[in-house]
């Protein structure tokens, strides 16, 4: 089965998605990463503007350090001897796997490298853009969307950050079919919910849930490999979410930082197999 992946190359995912890669290196045709900042969504001095304005400068620094850090300072990082995350380009590159940056995933480029590499699947995980049905008919099998969430609780935008400030704190990452349009609503294929151990910022939330995708999605691409993809219809009693308020982030400011930045520095190092877990998942 011929897979494509799709992400945000972003502090938070980055382990987790390099062993994504690593662990079906053989199946993963295509990596499509896209470019949050591009002057379609109005270029990064704007958007910062922007959140500095309606959300504050604490927002502004999580995003920062979340979407922006790992990748301007890895070259200074590496000449004070830094053994840095490699570029999910660089890993692509080294494994013969075909790697495009866009500005729009439903442009003609796109449908027609899934096409052509003949994707079975395409695979989403923290992606910014949402699939227009061109894209989703080209896969042969369908497209699968990996929610950091436990659906059908905070879909939409900053789920981590939602399911602490409303969820009780209760993480999990959800696989789902995209059929359509609608955000997070596809019928659920598999659910993970996971523990965590004590965290010191969000951003260290966000790495630790995220760290449990590999394990997801390789039982996931398994199931639906044999067959036995089932799907179960979401409860659409569910939360939605978009992005955070100024309430939100002082509710979230009076028990959690967003950045550490001791962790932040330590987060661009390689890590081991042993910080992706396997353990404290409860399906």
């Amino acid at each position: 089965m011929r897979l494509a992946l799709c992400n945000i190359e972003n502090m938070a995912t980055q382990p987790a998605i390099l062993q994504v890669i690593e662990n079906h290196k053989d199946a993963i045709s295509l990596v499509i990463t896209s470019d949050p900042y591009s002057s379609k969504n109005g270029g990064f001095l704007s958007q910062a503007y922007q959140n500095i304005l309606n959300r504050g400068y604490r927002f502004t620094e999580y995003l920062f350090v979340k979407m922006v850090f790992l990748n301007v300072f890895r070259p200074l990082l590496k000449l004070f001897g830094v053994q840095v995350l490699p570029s999910i380009k660089q890993r692509c590159d080294e494994l013969g796997i075909s790697h495009i940056h866009v500005k729009d995933v439903n442009g003609s480029e796109v449908v027609e490298l899934l096409k052509s590499k003949k994707i079975d699947l395409l695979t989403i995980y923290y992606f910014d853009q949402i699939l227009q049905p061109e894209v989703i008919a080209a896969p042969s099998k369908g497209v699968v969307n990996f929610h950091p969430a436990f659906l059908p609780s905070c879909r939409g935008l900053f789920p981590i950050m939602f399911s602490y400030l409303y969820n009780e704190q209760k993480y999990g990452i959800s696989a789902h079919w995209i059929e359509n349009t609608e955000i997070d609503a596809g019928p659920i294929i598999e659910q993970q919910k996971i523990e965590l151990s004590n965290a010191c910022c969000l951003l260290d939330i966000d790495r630790q849930v995220s760290n449990f995708l590999p394990t997801l999605y390789g039982s996931v691409i398994n199931k639906i490999a044999c067959g036995e993809g089932v799907a179960t219809a979401q409860n659409h009693q569910g939360s939605y979410y978009s992005y955070p308020n100024k309430l939100h982030l002082k509710t979230l400011s009076k028990s959690l930082k967003m950045v550490n930045w001791w962790w932040a520095v330590g987060a661009t190092s390689k890590c081991s197999r042993d910080d992706l877990p396997s353990s404290q998942i409860e399906k």
